[in-house]
C-alpha cells in the first residue's frame, strides 16, 4: 500500500520532459497569449471577407470560435463574458460569412470590435483597444480560389 501513487503525483511524457499534471495546468496559455492569436485571425478573417475569399473568412472565423472557447475553458474568470460575447457578436457574424453577406458582415463586425473593447473595459483591461490594421495582412494571398 506503501507504493501507491495519486493522480496528482502521475507524471506524463511530453516528448521533452516528465510532466506532473499540474505542470500541464500551468502551462496552459492565458488569454494574453490566445488574444493576439484572435486578433491576427480577427484582420485576416476581415480582409477575407472582404476580398470574397468566403473560405477563408470561415476558417478564420471557427478558429476564433475555438480559441475563445479554449480562453473560457482555461480562464473561468473570463467564460462568461467570452460566451457572451461568443453569442451575441461572433454567431451573427457566422450567419454572415455563410450567407457570403459582406455588408451584413462589415457592419456586424465593427459592432462586435465595440463590443470586444467593451469588454476589455468592463473586465478593468481599459488599456487594451483593438482595432483593424488598415491594410491586409501580407501573409496570405486573399484572392478568392475554387477548389
Amino acid at each position: 500500500m506503501g507504493d501507491e501513487k495519486s493522480v496528482k503525483d502521475a507524471t506524463v511524457w511530453s516528448g521533452h520532459r516528465d510532466m506532473t499534471l499540474e505542470d500541464v495546468a500551468v502551462i496552459q496559455p492565458g488569454l494574453g497569449r490566445i488574444m493576439p492569436e484572435i486578433g491576427a485571425r480577427t484582420w485576416k478573417a476581415y480582409y477575407a471577407a472582404k476580398a470574397g475569399h468566403w473560405p477563408l473568412a470561415k476558417f478564420q472565423v471557427k478558429e476564433i470560435r475555438g480559441l475563445m472557447e479554449l480562453g473560457a475553458f482555461t480562464r473561468p474568470k473570463y467564460e462568461e463574458n467570452l460566451n457572451q460575447f461568443l453569442e451575441e457578436n461572433w454567431k451573427p457574424i457566422e450567419e454572415a460569412i455563410a450567407k457570403e453577406d459582406f455588408a451584413a458582415f462589415d457592419a456586424l463586425f465593427n459592432k462586435a470590435i465595440e463590443a470586444a473593447n467593451a469588454f476589455h473595459e468592463l473586465r478593468d483591461k481599459w488599456f487594451i483597444k483593438w482595432k483593424l490594421p488598415s491594410q491586409p495582412p501580407p501573409d496570405l494571398d486573399l484572392t478568392p480560389r475554387k477548389k
